[in-house]
């Protein structure tokens, strides 16, 4: 287990100073020119339209940050890459170049994507494949020692086969690559680093909030039975103790806990959202399980304990119709609620314990970079995925957030929960590694997994501690790059 702090990067981008732009202090994060709108307030026009115009803002924050992002850019030391050709691979080119629509991310994603472009003097070519047909046709490239493309941008389910195959370079053996930057997100360096290999990460550049989770809630039954959501998360104490506490009451008062689709996986949705990593990962080590302790076995019986509520086939329409106090879905689905009489908050996944630190969920398709064997230019590879990162450094979360607080959100509780999402997603490496080492898997989450439904005690798992010990140093020994 560990502490995740919430980014730096973007606590910063959000502590503005101008009068006219978001004011945060630890109590208050709403906009200076509508300090008068209370939760009250929010309530009241929650069924119709949300509290804040956009025209009550100037947009001089954001200007100045995509300037920093621009000044990022350009100040980057890059491959003289003129008339070259440059393919990116991907199974969703969604988060590079948008998604078609006329919305804010959308015009974001497509000039970015221009200024990258511009920066390497290259044209930019964006491949898009199935999972199937994108490890086929790199596979079959890799063995013959030909070239496939320069990038891949992949589910982050993918890299473990990719890894186990030898279908990808160590990020390490890229020339001035600087993985601590502060566009990249280093959870995500942290979770897919092995012995002295770095297999891929994310950053700011691969910021997807459709593919991110949120919990939303009722706000009138949370107020029914007592219970100050927003309270407990600035608080420091919205935890799993909590959210099961919440659960037990909604349960008692003969409504559904929480809604939910059968894609999301509950336990799952739950564990890694609130921080829990089942390895621990250093540079230039072997990685260590973190399943072998009496914390773990604390934390399996504590998921074994709780309250069990099973997926809807419409969750969206059951939690509008005030059916459930919860529901689990992706940031995205704020914006198709904006306009429901249902008055509704959001709120960051609950953490393991007060001690902790909140985290975020992301789906399985979330995208990670990796680059593949036989690229063009290994430099090159390595200076567009910096490239896109540092081009949209602060800038594009923070114009999503203005967004959201301006058209979306309802009330500054909701606000200060998405700052809180935005701001670390959490990666697990045995869940990044599970499609190219299912043992690993098997010996550890569908472990957690079994002994939380009482199909394997502790005491029995303890008796795999040597061998998962013995896989980790066989697979991902300290070794050359």
């Amino acid at each position: 287990m560990k502490k995740l702090s919430v980014i730096a990067a973007l606590l910063a981008l959000l502590l503005i100073t101008s009068s006219c732009g978001i004011i945060i202090t630890r109590d208050s994060k709403i906009p200076a020119k509508a300090a008068e709108n209370t939760d009250d307030t929010v309530t009241a026009n929650a069924g119709t339209k949300p509290p804040y115009e956009h025209g009550e803002f100037d947009t001089t924050s954001a200007d100045e940050l995509k300037k920093e992002a621009e000044d990022s850019l350009r100040s980057l030391s890059v491959v003289s890459a003129k008339g070259t050709r440059l393919v990116v691979a991907a199974v969703d080119g969604t988060f590079l170049t948008g998604d078609g629509t006329e919305t804010v991310l959308s015009s974001d994603r497509v000039e970015r994507f221009s200024a990258v472009s511009e920066k390497l003097n290259a044209d930019i070519d964006v491949k898009l494949f199935t999972e199937s047909e994108l490890t086929r046709q790199l596979s079959e490239a890799v063995a013959d020692g030909v070239y496939f493309a320069d990038v891949l941008a992949v589910p982050r389910g993918m890299v473990g086969y990719l890894a186990s195959e030898g279908l990808i370079e160590s990020l390490r053996t890229v020339p001035k690559f600087d993985m601590n930057a502060g566009y990249f997100s280093a959870d995500s360096v942290s979770a897919m680093t092995a012995g002295h290999k770095v297999y891929g990460l994310s950053g700011e550049g691969c910021f997807e909030p459709e593919k991110t989770y949120a919990v939303y809630f009722n706000k009138e039954l949370a107020s029914s039975l007592g219970l100050d959501l927003y309270r407990l998360v600035s608080d420091g104490k919205w935890t799993l103790e909590a959210y099961e506490n919440c659960v037990r009451k909604a349960a008692e008062a003969g409504k559904k806990p929480t809604a939910y689709s059968p894609s999301v996986n509950y336990n799952e949705f739950l564990l890694y959202g609130a921080g829990f990593d089942f390895t621990v990962n250093e540079t230039d080590r072997t990685p260590a399980a973190a399943t072998f302790d009496a914390a773990f076995e604390a934390l399996c019986g504590k998921f074994a304990s709780m309250t069990k509520t099973s997926a809807s086939a419409d969750p969206a329409g059951e939690f509008l119709s005030g059916e459930a106090l919860f529901l689990i879905d992706t940031l995205n689905a704020a914006e198709d609620m904006s306009a429901s009489e249902l008055v509704w908050g959001m709120l960051p996944s609950p953490k393991l314990d007060e001690e902790s630190e909140y985290t975020s969920y992301a789906k399985d398709d979330a995208v990670v970079l990796c680059i593949p064997k036989y690229q063009g230019d290994l430099e090159l590879s390595g200076d567009f995925i910096e490239a896109l990162c540092a081009s949209s450094y602060k800038y594009i979360k923070y114009k999503y957030l203005y967004h959201y607080l301006t058209q979306v959100l309802r009330d500054n509780g909701s606000v200060n929960s998405l700052q809180i999402i935005l701001g670390a997603e959490n990666y697990d490496f045995v869940d990044i590694m599970r499609s190219g080492f299912p043992t690993l898997y098997s010996n550890t989450a569908g472990a957690f997994a079994d002994m939380v439904s009482g199909k394997l005690t502790f005491e029995e798992y303890m008796t795999r501690r040597t061998e998962v010990e013995e896989y980790l140093k066989k697979w991902f020994p300290v070794s050359g790059f």
